[in-house]
């Protein structure tokens, strides 16, 4: 905070009351002293406060409540074109004429003044216990073609709480932007490429399932039989794939969110069929940070204990904390995970009869730094835990 400090001798202490008792001549001298004492930790803390601005890496300056510059960063130079010397000193909105090219009030101008108008002017704009960000595109800033700015902004108050300057960051976040829309033409180009694909190739896997019933129609021998069944397990396995891969062609595509564990669970519970299997999620205050196709990652666990584990009948969803972070743990009943095939369970040429999906799943949860290990004891079930970053959770 912008504070200045007032010695007690100023604050109506023994010594003030004294002062008034001392002769005519000392007591000019005295008064001397006390504006030379506060005129000089005035200067003191403007000058820290210039010092703390000047080292800023972003682009920052300083108005008082009359809108008058008070402070311009060599960042402020860099990014306007504009040197200290010219703007010091100039109120007028002249801040935002070299920034907008038009005096209009910046999101400094509102929290100094108090002016209405900040929705309209910045709709985005977020307020966080009193620091304002908004993020604006100036389309011709200094003659270019564009400009997106990141924009922060607090008010400096003295000791009483009264709003005496204003303080705004500017970062230039252009290049982060552009990244990000160039990222995400990306995957749509993708996402049609791989749709393109699984059309066509699903268009053969009919044709081929149309061929392999008109040769069991056609064949009797035992021999061509069992090669034809093997053929139809392969184009199952591919048909299978293709569904896996349709249903994860949105993983990363929207930002990680908080989700309830629970809700995930029952979702992705319900896609299944679970027969007479007893499943049971205690998760009902968990939250985790994850990406938003979290419920599927958790349907393909779900998918393998009901389909492909065998004798399975219970199914059960806890959590753990530690000072580590929260361990999710996924438990059936099952015959469990040989020992042999643990390393290669998550692994994506996986053998598909005890992971399939796993791997993709594991993609999904990696995103926000959640891992995924296989723990249980072969013969009495699987059992599955997901570490989660102490960041990564929380108890609502």
């Amino acid at each position: 905070m912008y504070f200045i400090s007032v010695p007690d001798f100023a604050q109506g202490t023994d010594i003030s009351k004294n002062f008034l008792k001392i002769s005519g001549a000392f007591s000019f001298l005295f008064v001397g002293f006390l504006v030379s004492y506060l005129s000089s930790n005035l200067r003191h803390s403007e000058n820290l406060l210039n010092d703390i601005i000047e080292s800023l890496p972003d682009a920052t300056f300083i108005i008082d409540k009359s809108g008058t510059v008070t402070a311009w960063n060599k960042a402020a130079e860099k990014l306007t074109n504009v040197k200290k010397s010219e703007i010091i000193g100039k109120n007028n909105y002249e801040h935002s004429l070299v920034i907008y090219g038009d005096r209009i009030p910046m999101l400094v101008d509102y929290i100094v003044s108090e002016e209405k108008g900040i929705e309209k002017q910045y709709p985005d704009y977020k307020n966080e216990d009193g620091r304002y960000s908004a993020e604006v595109r100036i389309p011709h800033f200094r003659d270019q073609s564009g400009i997106y700015l990141n924009l922060s902004s607090v008010a400096v108050k003295d000791e009483s709480g009264k709003k005496i300057a204003g303080i705004e960051s500017m970062r230039d976040i252009t290049d982060i932007i552009m990244t990000e829309s160039a990222l995400s033409n990306t995957s749509k180009k993708l996402n049609t490429l791989s749709g393109i694909i699984r059309t066509d190739l699903s268009k053969k896997l009919a044709v081929l399932y149309g061929t392999l019933r008109l040769g069991t129609l056609r064949f009797n021998d035992p021999d061509v039989i069992s090669f034809i069944e093997e053929v139809k397990k392969s184009a199952d396995g591919i048909e299978r794939q293709l569904g896996i891969s349709r249903g994860f062609r949105a993983i990363g595509t929207k930002p990680p969110t908080w989700i309830s564990v629970q809700n995930a669970a029952n979702e992705a519970a319900e896609k299944v069929d679970l027969k007479k299997i007893y499943f049971k999620p205690w998760t009902e205050r968990l939250e985790v940070f994850a990406d938003p196709n979290f419920s599927k990652a958790l349907y393909h666990l779900i998918d393998n204990s009901a389909n492909l584990a065998g004798d399975v009948t219970k199914i059960i969803i806890t959590y753990q904390l530690s000072p580590d972070g929260c361990t999710l743990i996924y438990e059936d009943n099952g015959p469990g995970i040989p020992e042999t095939d643990k390393e290669e369970l998550l692994k994506r040429d996986s053998d598909e009869s005890y992971g399939r999906g796993l791997f993709l799943m594991q993609d999904i949860i990696s995103i926000t730094k959640i891992s995924i290990k296989e723990t249980g004891i072969p013969g009495k079930g699987a059992r599955f835990e997901l570490s989660i970053p102490s960041e990564g959770y929380r108890i609502i």
